[in-house]
C-alpha cells in the first residue's frame, strides 16, 4: 500500500497533532502575563529542535540539511518567526478559541497569494468563498467588544504570515524534505529569537514559567512531525475539515481554564471561517 493511501492513520497523527497544537497553546498563553514575548518565542524554538534534531537523525542525517534554496529557506523561517511571535502575541490579549479562529483564516490569504505569487487561476466560487471568510473573521473580531484591536490584527497578521509560508513550503518542497525545512525554521527561529531576547530584555530567568515554556517548545517540535506525517498518509483535502478540529479543542480548553466562553457571533464565524477554508483547500487539492 502507498504511504497516502492509509488515510486512518493520517486522521491519527492528525488528531494528535491538534490535542498538541492546543495543549501548546494553553501554556503560551498561562505564561504570557509574566513572561516577555520574546522569551516565551525563543523557548518555543529552542525547545522544537531535539524532537527535530532526532527525527533528523533517524530519517537519513545530516546529509538531509544540504539545500539549493538557502534564501527561500531563510524567507520562509522569517515569514514562519514572525507569525508564531503575532500568534503567541494574541494568546496572550484576546480569548484563545478566537485566536486560534482568526489565524486558521490563512486558506483565504492563500488563495489571494497564490495568485499573486504563484500565477494560479482561482475560480469565481473560490473567490466568494474567500468573501465569506472574511465576513467570519469580523464576526469572530467584534463580538467580545475587543473588535479589530491589537491583539484581534496580531492574529490576523499571523494568518498572513501563515499563507504566506505555505506559498513558500510549496517551493521548497520540490526538493527538500520536510524535516529540513523544520530544522532550518527552527534553528533560524532560536537564533532570531535569542538575539531578540538578549538587546531586549537580558538573559532569561529560570523558574516554573521556564518549565512551562519548554514543555511548549517540545509540543511543538511534535506537533509539526505528527502534522507532517498526516500528510504523508492522506491528502490534504481527505485532512482539510478535520483541521478546524482545533477551534474544538482550543474553545475547550478556554472553557475549562479561563472561563473562556465563545459567543454565538463567535462560533457562526468560525464555522465560516471553516467552511470556506475547506472549500478552498478542496479547490486546491482538485487543480493540484
Amino acid at each position: 500500500m502507498r504511504t497516502g493511501d492509509q488515510p486512518l492513520r493520517g486522521v491519527g497523527f492528525l488528531v494528535s497533532s491538534l490535542v498538541l497544537m492546543a495543549l501548546m497553546s494553553a501554556l503560551v498563553k498561562l505564561v504570557s502575563p509574566r513572561q516577555p514575548l520574546a522569551e516565551v518565542v525563543f523557548y518555543r524554538f529552542a525547545g522544537s529542535l531535539p524532537p527535530l534534531l532526532w527525527i533528523l537523525y533517524r530519517h537519513g542525517g545530516l546529509g538531509l540539511l544540504r539545500t539549493t534554496q538557502p534564501a527561500q529557506h531563510l524567507v520562509r523561517s522569517l515569514f514562519g518567526v514572525l507569525g508564531i511571535a503575532l500568534y503567541f502575541y494574541a494568546l496572550g490579549v484576546i480569548p484563545m478559541a478566537d485566536a486560534t479562529a482568526l489565524t486558521y483564516s490563512a486558506p483565504l490569504f492563500l488563495a489571494v497569494f497564490a495568485v499573486v505569487l504563484l500565477g494560479e487561476r482561482v475560480h469565481a466560487a473560490a473567490w466568494l468563498a474567500v468573501g465569506a471568510g472574511f465576513v467570519g473573521m469580523l464576526l469572530v473580531a467584534n463580538p467580545r467588544g475587543h473588535g479589530i484591536g491589537v491583539g484581534t490584527a496580531a492574529a490576523i497578521g499571523s494568518a498572513v504570515f501563515g499563507a504566506l509560508v505555505s506559498v513558500w513550503i510549496r517551493r521548497l518542497s520540490a526538493s527538500d524534505a520536510p524535516v529540513t525545512i523544520a530544522v532550518f525554521y527552527n534553528t533560524f527561529g532560536m537564533i532570531v529569537a535569542a538575539a531578540w531576547l538578549v538587546t531586549s530584555v537580558g538573559s532569561p530567568g529560570f523558574d516554573m514559567d521556564t518549565m512551562y515554556m519548554g514543555v511548549a517548545g517540545l509540543l511543538g517540535g511534535a506537533q509539526q512531525y505528527l502534522m507532517t506525517s498526516a500528510f504523508r498518509y492522506a491528502e490534504a483535502s481527505f485532512l482539510a475539515p478535520l483541521q478546524y478540529l482545533l477551534l474544538v479543542f482550543a474553545a475547550v480548553v478556554g472553557w475549562l481554564f479561563w472561563d473562556e466562553v465563545p459567543t454565538l457571533a463567535a462560533v457562526a464565524g468560525a464555522l465560516i471561517i471553516s467552511a470556506s477554508g475547506v472549500y478552498i483547500v478542496r479547490q486546491q487539492g482538485r487543480r493540484a
